[in-house]
């Protein structure tokens, strides 16, 4: 890959041999040419143009709060990038047609100063992972969007950041944090909030934006505050959630006191003081909802070196990302033991935001790899979009993203024993299964149980609720917390208390138009009645409908207004919420009468139509106080009405409301007018809701049974997949029996042919390789003899280390073919490993030994903890000696299993060794199988026997072992020549180019 520079327009293109799409950089530039040299230049560029154009380096810009705050920084983003994009460039898996790059870009604490610097990052990178302040998330995905690069990003909670048509280039590295928040609050039954954050911008950001994301999932977050800059602000802040009502889990948005965080310390302290640990509230610490906690054999210092703290800690939950493969600072740990890290110095902790970084990069690279595959552009759209159905192990756990592109990554809850400095797992939180699962220690609640639940039904979508726990008692609900058809509630003799809480069944309906149409039309009947009597309601508005228990909508406190005016009672000023659903000709008529007027209750309709349509209260989506929605409707223009987005409701619905909302009130249609046009919005259909809630229940039914088809469907799948893994693991006679609790007897076999091989030289091999890449070498290596087994009669007993063991005659009794199928697994064995290459050295070769014997032996099940299917018997270590006392590339083979192969009289070629001492067995009459008559595929040439020597060149030729990796890289370049660092890379490049 290179640039080439083209004179007209001063545009820079970077060409791959890769087929997919081109990068055109602009670049500004007043060099003239004469008109051939362009001419030339316009045809060279056609004739190249189908060759793919990518970029040669992929920069990537890593974006946070690094310089400005000390928390942040303790993340070491520079390192984590390093380390990823190291791993990433050398990553063989991943194929991204370029090399991959980091930036650190700054973000300012406060959000207007990060925004702006936001801004200027445009052409500094190809994408960004980032940003970590959910203030101005929105913004800078809109910026993405327009500037058509992806934003990678853990920390934006934004729920409005899920619309993929709205911010097609924005893609989350983790599960959002609702959703984990949503789930374990939903396993515990706690739906009262409260959160609380630290002073600064990007916590309080991050709690309006968390609160908001809460509400939207239907819970009820009570109150939202941050915890002040000294002690008397910080009390003041927890006697106000002590005042807030019923709040059972305060969420802390602030940097966790285990990694130093100061504030968060303070404030359980604090609340520790104030006896607000003792049991009446759950403490979840937000951030460690980004990140994986340490907690297996780990001890926090702050809990153990503060006593206070460490009480206070007992009320905690921390929900934190699982550590499934090893923990981050084991993860940590090893990177640097591998020299990966390349520290200046040895910070004094790190946060293990660390991997969230690390993570973030590789998915993105995951992503650029699928995008690259399918011919995509490396755009924001592309790369957000592929990143669906990624599975890869990330720094120290399993990342997955599903079919839709949202995190799969499990989750734990972690808990102290409420005296110790520890942390212990007590459930893991399987966003796959969205289940909440028990991990074997119990939580230690400081009141031995925890809180009092709240309903259910906050968390049932298809509910509304009101009220708090499931105590019995009537209660009038805070339309602040309504979920359903409407916002404000009716009145306290309307609800009743159902055994799990308050709950009407208006939510089964909100979701379907059939169902609001139909109670629609029960308002529009009742209204045409009252008209049609001469008796305007005066009073209409939400509060004074109501559904009775056959789901019929009725009309109420029609007639007030005349009660009070024969009372002579005075007239009271009401609230400006109360005015939502009255006539401006009204609000702006203070002597008008109180009975009402026909048109103003036309006007009320439509207010009630709004809320109906988009399920929320009056004027909810213009985001403006009470007082300033009536002020602006009193005095227009210009008019204020709420504004239905035209997907909400039929069009001809939404004309409807407008006309009755109009300003001028001889031009609202009466409700004669209105029941006619509202027929002809459900095309003359009866609108009969107990119909509606028969079809929506077959179409449960339906559902229903489709997903336990489904779900049977995946469990005889799983199952399958488990069997077929026993079936690797066990003989499948072996295997069955234990299925169905049967003990296996150990059983004798009269005749059976065994194989051993190793690697020559394997201890020399590992010593001068890492670690990983001598599990790379043995699961290539062993793959491959996987591959031959499977087309022949044999049985792979086992593997340890280097050594392979395979028999046949059994479990399954073949007669006399056993030698044969072993023979001719060996010789196909052999033939593969002739041009196998390792990844880390293929200037080496690997030579293997085969031994075989044939003879009886008994095999049987050994250990209830993973049993191992194991033989025993003299065949078994003549077969091991027939291998130990072997020679590279050659198979060994006893005088039993040559007068078994002789006498088959298949035309194996087999040549006498001589005599050959045997362990244990004295000297033996031994021999080299050669070859096969029939046999054709070519066999590496073992090394030759020197007079007086018999190891045939048994140890490895280390001469290239022991080169650095970037020593055998040079020589592997350059045919084995020694040549400096630059010259191999310059002539890898031009080799490639050419």
């Amino acid at each position: 890959m290179q640039h080439i520079h083209l004179p007209f327009g001063g545009a820079l293109w970077e060409l791959s041999n890769y087929p997919c799409c081109p990068v055109l950089r602009s670049r500004h530039s007043l060099s003239t040419l004469p008109f051939y040299s362009i001419t030339l230049w316009i045809i060279l560029g056609v004739l190249t143009f189908p060759c793919c154009v990518q970029c040669l380096i992929f920069k990537v810009g890593v974006l946070g709060p690094w310089n400005c705050d000390p928390y942040y920084a303790k993340s070491l983003p520079a390192i984590a990038s390093r380390l990823a994009v190291g791993r990433i460039n050398e990553d063989f898996s991943l194929d991204l047609g370029c090399t991959m790059d980091f930036v650190i870009l700054q973000e300012a604490c406060e959000t207007s100063k990060a925004l702006t610097s936001f801004v200027q990052y445009e052409n500094a990178v190809d994408a960004f992972v980032g940003p970590t302040n959910p203030g101005y998330c929105n913004a800078a995905a809109l910026m993405g969007k327009n500037w058509d690069k992806s934003l990678f990003s853990w920390a934006c909670i934004n729920y409005e950041l899920d619309w993929v048509q709205g911010y097609p280039t924005f893609a989350r590295t983790l599960p959002s944090p609702t959703r984990v928040l949503f789930s374990v609050l939903r396993f515990f039954s706690l739906a009262n909030i409260a959160i609380v954050s630290s002073n600064e911008d990007i916590w309080i950001d991050t709690a309006a934006k968390l609160a908001s994301a809460l509400r939207n999932q239907g819970l009820p977050v009570g109150i939202v505050v941050s915890m002040g800059n000294n002690d008397t602000m910080l009390e003041n802040t927890l006697l106000s959630i002590r005042n807030a009502g019923e709040i059972k889990v305060i969420i802390m948005c602030m940097h966790s006191a285990l990694i130093g965080g100061v504030q968060q310390t303070s404030f359980l302290i604090k609340a520790y003081d104030m006896g607000l640990t003792r049991g009446q509230y759950v403490f979840i610490p937000y951030d460690t909802l980004l990140y994986s906690l340490p907690y297996t054999n780990t001890t926090y210092f702050p809990l153990q070196n503060n006593t206070k703290l460490r009480k206070a800690y007992d009320a905690v939950l921390t929900i934190t990302v699982e550590s499934d493969l090893m923990s981050f600072n084991e993860a940590y740990n090893m990177a640097k033991r591998f020299g990966e890290l390349m520290l200046s110095q040895e910070p004094e902790q790190v946060s293990p935001l660390f991997g969230t970084i690390y993570n973030s990069l590789y998915l993105l690279a995951k992503s650029m790899h699928n995008a690259r595959r399918t011919g995509k552009w490396f755009s924001g759209s592309n790369l957000a979009s592929f990143t669906r159905n990624i599975t890869f192990s990330g720094f120290n756990q399993n990342i997955r993203m599903d079919a839709q592109g949202n995190g799969q990554t499990d989750y734990v809850i972690l808990d102290t024993d409420g005296w110790g400095s520890e942390l212990y797992r007590c459930f893991y939180v399987n966003l796959t299964l969205d289940k909440v699962l028990f991990a074997g220690t119990y939580i230690h609640f400081p009141a031995a149980s925890p809180p009092p639940s709240d309903s259910s039904c906050w968390f049932d979508p298809n509910a509304i609720c009101a009220g708090g726990t499931t105590n019995p008692h009537k209660i009038i609900p805070n339309s602040k917390y309504w979920r359903g058809f409407f916002s404000p509630g009716p009145s306290s003799s309307d609800l009743t208390q159902t055994p799990t809480g308050t709950k009407i069944l208006l939510g089964i309906l909100s979701s379907d138009w059939m169902f609001k149409s139909s109670l629609v039309l029960d308002l529009i009947k009742g209204m045409k009645y009252l008209h049609h009597r001469e008796f305007p309601h005066g009073r209409l508005k939400s509060h004074n409908c109501v559904v009775d228990g056959r789901f019929v909508l009725k009309i109420t406190d029609y007639g007030y207004n005349e009660i009070l005016e024969t009372q002579k009672a005075p007239k009271e000023t009401p609230p400006p919420e109360d005015l939502f659903w009255t006539a401006p000709e009204l609000i702006r008529d203070h002597e008008s009468p109180r009975k009402g007027t026909y048109k103003g209750d036309v006007y009320s309709f439509s207010i009630i139509l709004q809320e109906v349509v988009v399920r929320g209260a009056p004027y909810c989506m213009l985001g403006l106080s009470p007082e300033e929605i009536i002020r602006k409707v009193k005095k227009p223009p210009p008019m204020c009405r709420p504004t239905v987005a035209p997907d909400q409701a039929p069009l001809e619905c939404i004309q409807l409301m407008k006309q009755c909302w109009t300003e001028q009130p001889d031009r609202r249609p009466p409700f004669d007018q209105i029941f006619d046009q509202f027929k002809l919005i459900n095309k003359g259909k009866k609108t009969n809701i107990i119909d509606s809630m028969l079809r929506m229940l077959e179409q449960y039914s339906s559902n229903l049974e489709d997903l336990i088809r489904e779900r049977t469907e995946e469990l005889e799948v799983e199952k399958q997949r488990t069997e077929k893994l026993l079936a690797e693991m066990l003989p499948p006679s072996v295997a069955e029996a234990l299925k169905t609790g049967a003990s296996v007897e150990p059983e004798y076999f009269d005749q059976v042919t065994l194989y051993f091989s190793d690697i020559v030289g394997f201890t020399t091999i590992s010593s001068l390789s890492d670690p990983i890449e001598v599990v790379d070498l043995l699961n290539d290596l062993y793959s491959l003899f996987d591959a031959v087994l499977g087309s022949h009669d044999v049985y792979k007993v086992e593997t340890i280390g280097d050594a392979y063991m395979v028999a046949s005659g059994l479990p399954k009794r073949n007669g006399n073919k056993h030698a044969a199928e072993i023979a001719n697994m060996s010789l196909n064995i052999l033939s593969s490993v002739g041009s196998f290459k390792m990844r880390h050295m293929p200037e080496v070769p690997v030579r293997i030994r085969i031994g075989i014997h044939s003879g009886p032996c008994v095999a049987g099940v050994v250990g209830l903890t993973m049993p191992r299917y194991c033989l025993f018997g003299d065949t078994v270590n003549t077969a091991s000696r027939m291998e130990s006392t072997g020679l590279p590339y050659r198979i060994h083979v006893n005088i039993s299993t040559v007068n078994i192969l002789r006498s088959l009289n298949d035309g194996y070629k087999i040549e006498v060794r001589g005599k050959t001492e045997l362990k244990g067995k004295g000297i033996e009459e031994t021999y080299w199988l050669v070859g096969k008559s029939n046999f054709t595929k070519p066999l590496p040439k073992p090394p030759e026997i020197k007079p007086g020597h018999d190891d045939g060149g048994d140890q490895v030729n280390i001469s290239m072992l022991k080169l650095t990796k970037k020593e055998r890289h040079m020589t592997s370049c350059m045919g084995g020549k020694q040549w400096t660092i630059q010259a191999c890379v310059f002539h890898c490049s031009l080799q490639r180019l050419l």
